[in-house]
């Protein structure tokens, strides 16, 4: 009983934990902090390098695992980061006093990759803390409700920004630069609190061997045939998502003609349907493994690939018609997501040996965070040969070579989809 309710309270901090840390980064990552650096003058450059720090601070995971195999506990590792990371983000909002300081742009992107970074030594010590604290009967469920209330406080955080930028535009337009510095300020007091909650959770060893060299353990994590497979599974499921997701916004914007707050409508569609299906999801993958999951949303996700590449080609429709076509599908894509998402943190947790866990699970983050990176980037350059080629080969018209383009994308998304999901099915039954 002493046990449960131990669990019980560790589990409940874990979720309100979970809670802050995504309102941190709903208000101080994305679109606000973008435009939080172009007031600071910044440029391609500059807005790039900001892009490629979450990236940069998955590769910390290794120096984590690395810590962890030495000794240091997991709690220690994330209650530590993460209360170091929280004044950065306090720093960074007092720079918007001093936009025109020369020094200021610098500051900001220092001030920014110093908190991610670090933070991500929290995000590190995570799932090996999760692994060996939540009982296999729960993960399903707890982190179905954990995502939850993630992308209820999410909505939330959206809802308030939107509010507030919309209020300060119309009747104080020159000071809207302090409105990303309480955000980010906002950012700093929830990282803070979420700090807090990892004092009360409970602090389990995490299974290590530090009688051998860190360097070796890497490698034998690649030398272990099931988790390659699983780990190159997973990789290609994470390069066909970002393959696309970024695109979809493109292509409402520009193949479709809607402007910003329609789509930020569509947006918000979908992270509701997110919010109201990932429970479901939990339970479908706690009765029958969160391989099934992915084997149903992965197909749900190409369904609506499917749809889009339809709007592509029958764009010549009534706003009404295109308006409930595109809710649906953004209800669909929500739900597929979810699905997705979840079925890719508990296969990690789940069929990733208890042996070894943090060398195993830092690898695998570092992976699948290299190939969303990597499908971000090659997408751009894929979807610019479509088009490009689409002119090339065909008529004049080329209404129809761009309609083409965005279809061979879509296609090209599906099969990358349908491959992860063959090279998961193989993973399942091995």
């Amino acid at each position: 009983m002493k046990h449960n309710a131990l669990l019980r309270h560790s589990l409940n901090y874990v979720y309100w934990g979970g809670i802050a840390t995504s309102a941190k980064d709903t208000l101080a990552v994305g679109p606000t902090l973008t435009a939080y650096a172009l007031l600071f003058g910044a440029g391609n450059f500059a807005i790039g390098l900001l892009g490629a720090v979450p990236f940069i601070g998955n590769l910390i995971h290794l120096l984590v695992a690395y810590l962890i195999e030495r000794g240091v506990t997991v709690k220690k590792i994330a209650v530590i980061s993460s209360f170091s990371s929280g004044p950065f983000y306090l720093f960074a909002a007092l720079l918007a006093f001093w936009p025109t300081v020369s020094a200021a742009l610098p500051l900001l992107i220092f001030f920014l990759s110093a908190a991610y970074l670090i933070g991500c030594m929290s995000g590190g010590s995570f799932m090996p803390w999760m692994k060996v604290l939540v009982p296999h009967r729960l993960t399903g469920r707890f982190f179905a409700h954990r995502y939850k209330g993630i992308m209820i406080a999410k909505i939330g955080c959206f809802l308030f920004t939107y509010g507030l930028l919309k209020a300060i535009q119309e009747n104080a337009p020159t000071h809207e630069i302090f409105v990303y510095a309480a955000l980010l300020a906002l950012a700093g007091i929830a990282n803070t609190y979420s700090a807090w909650t990892f004092t009360q959770v409970q602090n389990k060893p995490v299974p290590r061997n530090p009688s051998e060299p860190f360097y070796k353990k890497i490698i034998w994590t690649f030398q272990n045939a099931p988790f390659r497979q699983l780990a190159v599974a997973l990789s290609v499921l994470n390069f066909s998502q970002a393959f696309v997701t970024p695109f979809v916004t493109v292509f409402l914007l520009k193949r479709l003609n809607l402007d910003m707050s329609s789509v930020i409508l569509f947006t918000l569609i979908l992270q509701i349907s997110y919010t109201v299906f990932i429970k479901s999801w939990g339970k479908i993958a706690d009765r029958h493994g969160p391989v099934r999951i992915l084997m149903q949303s992965v197909p749900l996700f190409v369904a609506c690939l499917a749809v889009l590449a339809g709007l592509n080609i029958f764009s010549n429709l009534s706003y009404l018609i295109l308006f409930l076509i595109l809710t649906l599908c953004h209800v669909l894509l929500g739900t597929a997501t979810a699905g997705i998402t979840l079925g890719i943190n508990n296969v990690s947790l789940l069929y990733i040996p208890d042996a070894m866990a943090s060398v195993y699970l830092s690898v695998n983050s570092v992976l699948k965070s290299a190939a969303g990176a990597l499908g971000s980037v090659v997408a751009g350059l894929t979807l610019t040969g479509c088009v490009l080629f689409e002119k090339m080969v065909a008529s004049n018209d080329t209404t129809v070579s761009f309609l083409n383009g965005w279809s061979s994308f879509y296609l090209i998304t599906a099969i990358l989809c349908g491959v992860s999901l063959l090279l998961l099915k193989r993973v399942h039954h091995e």
